[in-house]
């Protein structure tokens, strides 16, 4: 998983869900407290920013941050 695109991923997450805690691939959607606005939110700026698009129903089967983070790079490539 490349580092610098995990980090975005973790920071927009950090962002949309007001998450205060460290972030890691293992991190849980569940840990960050799921919630259907914040994942669009966290989808909304994938796209915006990275310019990545992982629809929110793919994302909402994902169990941990890592995941997605994996995801969003190979809608990058």
């Amino acid at each position: 998983m490349n580092q610098e695109i995990f980090e975005q991923v973790a920071a927009f997450a950090k962002s949309a869900y007001k998450f205060e805690g460290d972030i890691t691939p293992d991190t849980t959607f569940e840990e960050l407290g799921r919630g259907s606005m914040k994942m669009i939110a966290l989808t909304s700026m994938i796209e915006n920013e990275l310019d990545a698009e992982v629809p929110v129903r793919e994302v909402m089967v994902m169990k941990t941050i890592g995941e997605l983070a994996s995801r969003v790079e190979e809608e990058m490539e």
